[in-house]
């Protein structure tokens, strides 16, 4: 007996998770199949516990599938396709090795590359194993690992660009720390103890200096502080009703709210375009979707839409109820049901959106750069005028 871990829709539409024991996989489809339930995604729970997987970083998984899918297209077998991965991969990437050499020896056990793949836990995402899935049982497996390659390469495009765009902001804001403690720690105290005794000290001076004491005497008050914003924080944005709300509060921010609309909602379409290419039916691409856009607020309403359509609404008019989304989305969906074209009205609002995204990431960058110049100005100012009235205020006095 094996226990197995699922998501799946029951027959009003909800969302289910659970955990079910059965003999092996057909025994617990037909488990979940007899009490109503419709699962997209299960794992099983006891299996390779020994081994502790971890997903493949995105480059592996694209240079992965883009050899996989030339090898099978040249006619090679499944097997031996992995095999000569396995001998062509460099040493040094243990780990995909590791991996290639797993999918062998579940292949040569007579497992499909999918169920292999599901047996590796959080190896492979499930928008993978699901599309991996789809090609093997329409036989186009080297078209959808194409796909996949094509589309885990630009999800990594939109991934660097978006921490470039943060890594200056970050940058700065260490920059003006270090200045503040340099100053503080080094400088202001030597000028601060040329003014004659008596002098009030200048505010600027008193407000850094009460700084430096107040880090010094209360050191274990900023260990707390720092452990909540690292360790705590983290934690209880976790918790489901905390992630909707955060979730929510980013899109509704001023001005980069709607950048960050423009971001969900090419992600979204991108992953519901791909997946609905390789044949996965329409209802589970958008549930798979809810999950790879990455917020629980925009997953919550993914999942109102889904249940939403099941009973009888349009995929436009559901696509309404998600108001974290570009309205575009909800037009271009509503011509393509009208036309019965929503295939290629998909591919097409997909790059759409990826085209707005690029241009939603460069006006973030354009935003963010002169606010951290100005904020990194006025704390290097407040500083140096800190520093200086004490000279100004030791001038006046022997004047």
């Amino acid at each position: 007996m094996q226990k197995y871990t699922y998501k799946a829709y029951d027959l009003s539409g909800k969302f289910v998770k659970g955990t079910l024991v059965a003999a092996d996989d057909k025994a617990f489809r037909d488990a979940l199949h007899d009490q109503g339930m419709r699962c997209y995604e299960y794992r099983i729970v006891n299996q390779a516990k020994q081994v502790r997987y971890k997903p493949l970083k995105i480059a592996e998984l694209v240079a992965f599938s883009r050899q996989l899918s030339s090898m099978l297209s040249a006619g090679l077998d499944l097997s031996l396709s992995l095999k000569m991965l396995y001998e062509r991969t460099e040493k040094k990437k243990k780990y995909l090795k590791f991996i290639e050499a797993r999918l062998f020896e579940e292949i040569q056990k007579g497992e499909s590359l999918a169920g292999a793949m599901q047996n590796l836990d959080n190896t492979f995402p499930s928008l993978y194993i699901s599309m991996v899935k789809s090609g093997e049982l329409n036989g186009k497996i080297d078209e959808a690992l194409t796909t996949l390659a094509d589309y885990f390469e630009k999800e990594h495009k939109q991934r660097n660009q978006i921490k470039s765009a943060m890594s200056y902001p970050i940058i700065v804001l260490v920059i003006c720390i270090l200045v503040v403690i340099l100053m503080s720690v080094v400088v202001l105290p030597r000028m601060a103890a040329m003014i004659p005794e008596g002098t009030a000290l200048p505010l600027p001076t008193a407000i850094l200096l009460g700084l430096k004491d107040f880090v010094v005497d209360q050191w274990f008050v900023v260990l707390i502080i720092v452990f909540a914003l690292f360790v705590i924080i983290p934690i209880i944005k976790r918790i489901p009703k905390v992630a909707e709300i955060t979730g929510k509060a980013v899109t509704r921010l001023p001005v980069i709210g709607r950048l960050t609309k423009m971001l969900y909602t090419a992600t979204f379409a991108r992953s519901l375009s791909t997946l609905y290419a390789t044949g996965i039916p329409l209802l589970d691409a958008i549930a798979m979707g809810a999950e790879i856009v990455n917020n629980k607020y925009i997953e919550v309403k993914i999942r109102e839409a889904v249940i939403a359509i099941r009973k009888g609404s349009s995929i436009a008019e559901a696509f309404a109820l998600v108001d974290a989304f570009d309205p575009m989305l909800m037009t271009m969906t509503f011509v393509g049901e009208q036309s019965g074209t929503l295939d290629d009205i998909l591919i097409q609002t997909a790059q759409y959106f990826e085209e707005e995204a690029q241009g939603a990431l460069k006006r973030l960058i354009g935003m963010i750069s002169p606010f951290m110049l100005m904020f990194m100005a006025l704390v290097v100012g407040f500083v140096l005028i800190a520093v200086m009235m004490p000279m100004l205020t030791l001038y006046q006095s022997i004047g």
